[in-house]
C-alpha cells in the first residue's frame, strides 16, 4: 500500500479514527505504533513476538474481554471502510447461534469469509492459546476448529472490506461514495 492501513484517508480521516469514532471500549492490536487521536484506546500487546498475525493480535482481546467480564469482541480489521456499527448490525443475524457464544460469528459473501470483520467469543481465549502455542497461525484453519457462523454481507459492501492495493482501495473509496450518493 505503501504506507500503514491504519494512516489511509477517507474523507480526510484516517482509517483508525473512522473506527474509532463511536464511543465503546476500544482496544487496539497496533503493533506498537501509537495513534495520538484516539485517546480512549487501549493497546494491546500481540501475544507473539514479531507480529506473528492477526491470531496473535487477537488473543490479548479475548483474554482482556474474559477478564472484564464481556462475552466476546468485535474484531475489525483496520483495511475496511465498513464502520463497526454496519458490521455489528450485519452480525446480529448470527447472535442467536452457538458460534455467538462459543466461536466466530463472521460477514461472509458468495466467495469469502471476512473473519476480521466478525464476533469472537471470550471462551476462544484459551484454545487459541493452544493453537497458536502449536505453531499454527493460520485464521482460515483456525476457524475449521471451532464453532463458526456466517453473517450475509450485502454484495454492494464487498469492496469495502479488504483492500490490499492502492487500486483496491481506490475501488473501496468509489464504491462507498456511490453507496452514500444513494442514500
Amino acid at each position: 500500500m505503501g504506507r500503514p492501513k491504519p494512516l489511509l484517508t477517507y474523507r480526510g480521516v484516517p482509517l483508525i479514527e473512522r473506527l474509532a469514532a463511536a464511543q465503546r471500549p476500544l482496544w487496539l492490536a497496533a503493533a506498537g505504533q501509537r495513534f495520538p487521536n484516539i485517546p480512549q484506546a487501549h493497546y494491546l500487546p500481540d501475544a507473539l513476538p514479531e507480529r506473528q498475525g492477526a491470531l496473535s493480535a487477537i488473543l490479548p482481546a479475548l483474554d482482556r474481554a474474559a477478564a472484564q467480564g464481556y462475552s466476546g469482541v468485535y474484531v475489525l480489521s483496520c483495511d475496511t471502510l465498513l464502520l463497526p456499527e454496519q458490521v455489528a448490525d450485519c452480525l446480529q443475524q448470527a447472535r442467536g447461534s452457538a458460534a455467538w457464544c462459543d466461536g466466530v460469528a463472521a460477514l461472509q459473501d458468495g466467495e469469502r469469509t471476512y473473519p476480521l470483520l466478525a464476533h469472537w467469543s471470550a471462551a476462544l481465549a484459551e484454545p487459541l492459546r493452544q493453537y497458536l502455542a502449536s505453531g499454527q497461525r493460520r485464521v482460515t484453519a483456525w476457524l475449521e476448529t471451532v464453532p463458526f457462523a456466517a453473517a450475509p454481507l450485502p454484495a454492494e459492501w464487498r469492496p469495502l472490506c479488504n483492500f490490499n492495493t492502492p487500486q483496491e482501495f481506490e475501488q473501496a473509496v468509489a464504491q462507498a461514495e456511490w453507496l452514500s450518493a444513494q442514500g
